[in-house]
């Protein structure tokens, strides 16, 4: 193969003083690398068919500083530029045609490059083609000569090569530090967690293969407690929809709580110690909430700076986007209030009262169902509560006071479900589940009965306000047990 160099003049249009102000950007390391893999991991996406076709269904980006070199490359397999997509990437205000990816402004490769150093080169063939482009962008050269063109040089390579090489050499921010390393990497998984976990984008850095944890959802009250969100809200005469899901942590830290905000598929605000917190959810640092509520939203119609860092929302936007995302959260702040401590106490109780009240009931039943009710024999409606309300409290008074407590208050379900089997008359059977609810509804009871009376669900608002004075007390939540089964069979 002709492997001849051909030269060809591009003017990059700014002077070389403008593109040496980027390294003054309010970039930070992970950003300006993110930047780059931005440009690989959307350039196997539009091309992910062309790339099948010849069995390439992945793509591999790895990232390697040397530090004593002060040398960084990136270096990708995805399906490459030929000469007019290379142009467009080494030329300064030449957004890509097609502005739904995530390299959408067009400037991410120049800019990043520019900040981390003075000399910087980009090497790419596409896959099919018989070319390979090569430019190398040094600043203080241009700077010096006080010109603003550039070479790039083309030369043949086989078809079937493909993939882009990035290398900045006398790099002016220094990453080469454990701290600084471990930082970009633990970022970079969050920021790409989709892409690492779908199977198809694979990154290394410094040899080492990038992975990301999911974090687990707190079991409690029966469920587990992870939701998925979708809502809209117009602002400013646009649409703006937030889709994603909201969780309690199975294992709770401030680094880990908050929300990932992604457009995208991308993190723009989010990591571990990164994430998003509005004070309105989360309030104080030191707030269970702060330490237990997380999730993940895709905020795809929202504006985004030009760094990728961050939303332009500063317009009342970000508020607006709050005051409706709280308010379709509000059970799963509340839960996340609730402490460890709080949360074991309120187990431990659910179950020793349960299983108490199990037997007691059952003991009931076999007394008042086993043969024929007599009206001299003690039956479900034998029993009393143990205790009286407080002295001067109406009903209406009572039921004031519910309301105050539950409102906004989430309705929650006892995590223990109690089963009876009931021998009816002949030779028919009734198998009836009961189960405790705190909420906020009126009701004080909901039955679900199968039509042929052979099954019947029961729950019950422990906490409604004819209920809530008695409801610590373990006989009355007998009383009451056997009183809804006996109102149920009625």
């Amino acid at each position: 193969m002709n492997n001849e160099v051909e030269i060809q003049e591009l003017n990059i249009q700014p002077q070389a003083g403008v593109i040496g102000v980027f390294s003054r950007l309010n970039y930070k390391p992970w950003y300006a690398i993110a930047e780059f893999v931005d440009n690989s991991t959307q350039s196997f996406y539009s091309h992910q068919r062309e790339l099948s076709v010849h069995g390439i269904n992945e793509v591999e980006i790895s990232i390697n500083y040397d530090d004593e070199k002060d040398i960084l490359t990136i270096v990708d397999d995805a399906f490459g530029m030929e000469f007019a997509d290379f142009a467009r990437a080494v030329k300064v205000d030449s957004p890509p045609e097609n502005k739904n990816g995530r390299n959408e402004f067009g400037m991410g490769l120049k800019t990043a490059a520019s900040w981390f150093g003075d000399i910087w080169s980009v090497r790419s063939s596409q896959l099919g083609s018989v070319y390979e482009y090569y430019t190398e962008i040094n600043i203080p050269e241009l700077r010096k000569n006080n010109v603003n063109i550039v070479e790039i040089k083309r030369s043949h390579v086989d078809p079937s090569t493909h993939g882009t090489t990035i290398t900045i050499r006398n790099v002016t921010k220094k990453i080469g530090s454990s701290r600084t390393k471990g930082k970009i990497v633990e970022l970079l998984k969050s920021m790409y967690r989709r892409d690492l976990n779908n199977g198809l984008v694979h990154i290394l850095y410094d040899g080492e293969p990038l992975y990301y944890d999911e974090y687990d959802c707190l079991s409690f009250r029966n469920q587990t407690w992870r939701k998925e969100i979708d809502f809209s809200f117009d602002f400013d005469g646009h649409c703006h929809r937030v889709v994603g899901f909201v969780g309690i942590l199975a294992h709770g830290g401030f680094g880990r709580a908050g929300f990932a905000l992604f457009r995208r598929n991308r993190v723009v605000v989010g990591g571990e110690d990164f994430n998003y917190k509005p004070d309105e959810i989360f309030g104080q640092a030191q707030s269970t909430i702060a330490h237990k509520l997380f999730g993940e939203l895709d905020l795809d119609d929202f504006p985004i700076n030009q760094a990728k860092d961050g939303f332009v929302w500063d317009d009342g936007l970000e508020e607006e986007f709050i005051k409706h995302l709280k308010s379709y959260i509000k059970e799963y702040v509340e839960i996340a209030k609730i402490t460890n401590k709080d949360r074991e106490k309120e187990e431990a109780t659910s179950k020793s009262v349960s299983d108490n009240v199990q037997n007691q009931v059952q003991d009931a039943i076999e007394h008042s169902f086993g043969k024929q009710l007599d009206t001299t024999e003690p039956s479900l409606f034998d029993a009393t509560p143990s205790t009286e309300p407080s002295k001067g409290q109406s009903a209406l008074d009572l039921y004031k006071e519910y309301q105050t407590e539950q409102n906004n208050q989430p309705e929650v379900i006892d995590d223990k479900v109690r089963t009876y089997p009931i021998q009816m008359d002949g030779a028919s059977k009734c198998i009836i589940s009961v189960r405790w609810t705190l909420g906020n509804s009126s009701t004080w009871i909901k039955v679900d009965a199968e039509e042929d009376g052979s099954k019947a669900d029961i729950q019950l608002n422990i906490n409604h306000p004819f209920f809530k004075p008695y409801s610590e007390k373990e006989d009355f939540k007998s009383v009451l047990e056997k009183f809804a089964i006996a109102f149920a069979l009625a």
